[in-house]
């Protein structure tokens, strides 16, 4: 140790010494809480940090997994599904037409396929569509859609066409107590392609 070294070290040994045991008390108060926050300002909060954002990036990373596992799944149940032809795809849809009520049809022409309806609740539509792609692999590729000028009261409706109803579409606010939103329109769907030999 240098000779400057020692003397310093004497020199706060001597202060130590003169300090009374309340004021050495607060000074080792004041030196460990200065430790500790040094300690928790250098190793403790990056790590926290750290920490807070791998549990945000693991549910984000969570949810893509499931989206993915749903997708695969929803892969492999196209995947071993029949292939249909136009044809047999036709048939389903004209048939299935029938689930939207009276005031719906389908019309074939060519590798395309229309579906017409009046009245049609959101659900009821969407259900469908849904149907359509997995039953006829049929995709649409065009529609339009207006809201329905005659709603049928909701008094008029049966219960379960009232309660699908009600959960799936928001009414006009100024027809709110007309009864939910029907819709009128068009879907050109596109069928399946002939299965080549």
């Amino acid at each position: 140790m240098s000779a400057l070294g020692h003397g310093l070290s004497q020199r706060w040994q001597a202060q130590w010494a003169g300090l009374s045991g309340r004021e050495r008390a607060g000074l080792g108060l004041a030196a460990s809480l200065l430790t500790l926050a040094l300690v928790w300002s250098l190793a403790v909060a990056p790590a926290w940090r750290q920490w807070q954002q791998g549990q945000g990036q693991t549910a984000a990373l969570q949810q893509q997994w499931q989206y993915m596992q749903a997708l695969q799944a929803q892969a492999s149940a196209l995947k071993g599904q029949a292939r249909l032809g136009p044809e047999e795809a036709a048939r389903w849809l004209q048939t299935s037409v029938t689930t939207l009520g009276p005031t719906a049809s389908v019309s074939v022409n060519g590798d395309m396929a229309t579906a017409q309806f009046k009245g049609i609740s959101g659900a009821a539509l969407a259900q469908w569509l849904a149907q359509t792609r997995s039953q006829a692999q049929s995709l649409p590729v065009q529609a339009r859609l207006s809201r329905s000028a005659s709603a049928t009261p909701l008094s008029a409706l049966p219960a379960a066409v009232t309660s699908a109803s009600a959960q799936a579409t928001a009414p006009h606010p100024s027809s709110a107590s007309a009864g939910p939103v029907l819709w009128d329109g068009q879907i050109v769907l596109q069928l399946p392609p002939k299965a080549k030999p």
